[in-house]
């Protein structure tokens, strides 16, 4: 720990003693209006800690919205102090009248730097625009129709911002609140330790000065609210920050609406090559008919948005699934083992929580040594079920539990309130599995759609790869991770879909006995200035049935970094995209690392000589790492169990030095591995804990056997 604290110093003495770092990745922070309707063309601002100049590519979770750079002349936008929200640059946005609605993840591509994340809003509704003028108090709301998309921002401390509608008697109202949702992935909203993102509560103010309907939190921290007007007259729409907080980050989105809201269609599946007669769950619509919902048999596996039409208008959008398994469909009873529906796997099951403190259980007959998995879905469609997941014997015994599903180990701060489980039968027989609310809620909207289906060795992939940027000749280091289930212990390998033209990844694999291990990304000297969102994946051979083997593929995990404590800390958020960039020339030209191979036997120690060639102007410090580590914290490892980098190692490089010595050492007992490919770590700061990263020429390890 003193050498971490005093490695850790050393870097920030020798930071300040040169000049910054001039090239990083593009810190985007908010964007206004950050809602932009379907079927129109809108203006935005992207606000950024380093310059946008030189823009020429916009990417989206999803297909389909067009976005260009608009500005005509260069901006200079310096990195000030981690409560800046940046400079502005203007975007031209276009959305498609078809395009789904919802929360998209947006990143940037410059001829320098790829961008972190930050988030756009595609509403059904108008959008409108926060006035200039002081909105504080109901009698100065700023006037507004319904439905609306009402953006804007609380950029200070007690601010409030009212909005006013006409409204009349038994008209009911939606209201919610984007603002968590179209903030949570952005790298840095530190305000003021502990205020980061903002936690709106929102109210509804009648004619008479009442309070009609007031929420919190609904969906995570942002505010959802519906009622019957009670009159006819003025209405006013309130939406400040619960702890009276702001910061010109703290932009928001409230959509009001006199439409019936749609939060889910029942059943939530249907099997492939038939369909479904569907009811719809939501707000205003307990006297609508079914749907009838066929399948998308070219979209099995996946959810895809639907609407409900009403005479009012056609709702929101709601997700349903094609499913390849048999559905079962119980929207009540089936709430006590007595008289448990009976379901055979592999299934699904769209289930509903009618009433507080209950719960749905299902019947099935298993053998024993046989494993078996079962996944709720319900919060990451916006349901509000917080699910727990039992499962008992015949006679009633609680053999096991499950909560929230697990997320990367990176991901410590965020916790997936859909439950997981994962079963293996003691002995044949019949079983329990239920599902409720882990608050003891329920209700008509309580829905959910459980996975039920026979389990096998598995794994999950995770790891640091959040972006990448590599110039033409160069090479970056990306770190893999795998969580194992149920037995396996094979080989993973890793691969990236999606690389820019000239990018190449090291062959990689996760060998028996490892968990992880080092993706080398490599860009040819003639590359072109390009990027694209990638996705990383894990592949496995894995026991089937009888004697034969299967192959399974997994897509990693995706988590972002988030400045918390004050800024001086991090933590990772699930986010969906990956990006890897070629640009212009970076800070460093390469990092040359020797022997090309090492034989490195249990009880012995090698040692890696480092050279890194600078741009002529570049005299920033380099540390050199084989891990990616903030402060004492591992987030990618490469090295085989048993084989450390030696204190011995001189990791810091000033300005003016360009040569090092890495020494790694193995233990008695280390992991034997052939060829495993490894990289030398060269991180340039741009900030105290934001880095270039850079990897060296590839190493090709090998660890021998214990002669004892």
């Amino acid at each position: 720990m003193q050498r971490a604290i005093y490695t850790a110093v050393l870097f920030v003495l020798l930071l300040s003693q040169s000049a910054p770092a001039k090239i990083g990745f593009r810190q985007l922070t908010a964007v206004y209006p950050v809602a932009v309707q379907r079927g129109t063309e809108q203006t935005v601002q992207v606000r950024s800690n380093f310059t946008l100049d030189n823009t020429y590519a916009t990417f989206f979770d999803r297909p389909g919205i067009v976005m260009k750079f608009a500005e005509t002349e260069p901006i200079e936008a310096p990195r000030k102090n981690r409560g800046s929200i940046g400079t502005p640059f203007r975007f031209q946005v276009t959305v498609p009248d078809d395009q789904p609605t919802g929360v998209y993840e947006m990143r940037v591509a410059t001829r320098q730097a790829v961008s972190s994340i930050t988030h756009l809003l595609v509403t059904d509704y108008p959008v409108v625009e926060e006035a200039r003028d002081n909105n504080d108090l109901p009698e100065a709301a700023q006037p507004v129709s319904v439905p609306a998309a009402i953006c804007g921002v609380c950029e200070k401390a007690e601010d409030v911002d009212c909005f006013r509608f006409k409204g009349t008697a038994g008209q009911r109202i939606t209201a919610q609140v984007y603002a968590q949702r179209v903030t949570e992935c952005i790298h840095i909203m530190v305000v003021k330790h502990p205020v980061y993102h903002m936690n709106p509560v929102l109210t509804l103010i009648g004619p008479s000065g009442q309070i009609v309907a007031e929420n919190d939190n609904y969906y995570g921290g942002d505010s959802f609210l519906t009622c019957e007007l009670p009159e006819d007259g003025d209405y006013t729409v309130k939406i400040r920050d619960v702890r009276y907080a702001g910061n010109e980050k703290f932009t928001y989105c409230v959509e009001v609406s006199d439409r019936p809201f749609l939060q889910a269609m029942f059943p939530l599946a249907v099997q492939v090559g038939q369909s479904i007669e569907a009811k719809p769950v939501g707000f205003g619509l307990e006297k609508e008919a079914t749907l009838t919902i066929p399948a998308a048999d070219d979209r099995v596996g996946e959810w895809r948005p639907v609407r409900y039409r009403t005479s009012n208008g056609p709702t929101n959008e709601a997700l349903v699934l094609t499913s390849p398994h048999r559905q079962y469909a119980l929207g009540e009873g089936s709430d006590s083992p007595a008289n448990a529906a009976e379901i055979e796997l592999p299934c699904g099951v769209s289930g509903r929580v009618t009433a507080p403190d209950a719960a749905q259980y299902f019947a099935f007959d298993a053998r024993q040594g046989e494993r078996y998995l079962f996944e709720v879905e319900a919060h990451r469609h916006g349901l509000p079920l917080d699910a727990l997941i039992e499962l008992f014997n015949e006679d009633g015994q609680l053999l096991a539990e499950a909560d929230d599903a697990p997320h990367s180990p990176h991901a410590g701060a965020y916790s997936a309130k859909d439950s997981r489980l994962r079963f293996r039968a003691p002995a044949d027989g019949r079983y329990y599995v239920s599902v409720r609310d882990l608050n003891g809620r329920g209700g008509e909207h309580y829905v959910y759609y459980l996975r039920a289906e026979p389990d096998g060795p598995d794994f999950d992939l995770f790891g640091e790869y959040y972006y990448a940027m590599l110039a033409p000749g160069t090479r970056m280091l990306w770190f893999a991770g795998i969580r194992r289930h149920n037995g396996f212990d094979g080989p993973v390998e890793i691969g990236v879909e999606g690389l820019p033209d000239g990018v190449t990844l090291t062959p990689a694999t996760i060998p028996a006995g490892m968990n992880h291990c080092a993706l080398i990304l490599s860009a040819d000297k003639d590359a072109k200035i390009d990027a694209s969102l990638v996705r990383v994946f894990g592949k496995a051979k894995v026991a089937g049935s009888g004697k034969s083997e299967r192959e399974i593929k997994r897509y990693g995990i995706v988590t972002c970094e988030l400045q918390q404590g004050g800024g001086s800390a991090q933590i990772r958020w699930p986010c969906k995209t990956q990006i890897v960039g070629v640009t212009q020339p970076l800070d460093l030209v390469r990092v040359e690392a020797s022997p090309a191979e090492i034989d490195l036997q249990p009880g012995g120690r090698a040692e890696i000589k480092v050279r890194i060639v600078r741009q002529n102007d570049n005299s920033d410090p380099a540390t050199l790492a084989m891990s990616h580590m903030y402060y004492t914290n591992s987030c990618g490892d490469q090295l085989p169990p048993g084989v450390t980098l030696s204190s011995q190692s001189r990791t810091q490089l000033k300005g003016n030095e360009s040569e090092s010595t890495i020494i790694l050492e193995a233990s008695k007992d280390a992991l034997p591995v052939k060829n495993l490919p490894i990289a030398v770590m060269a991180r340039v700061y741009v900030t105290y804990n934001i880095s270039t990263n850079y990897a060296s020429t590839p190493i090709s390890l090998t660890v021998g056997a214990s002669e004892e």
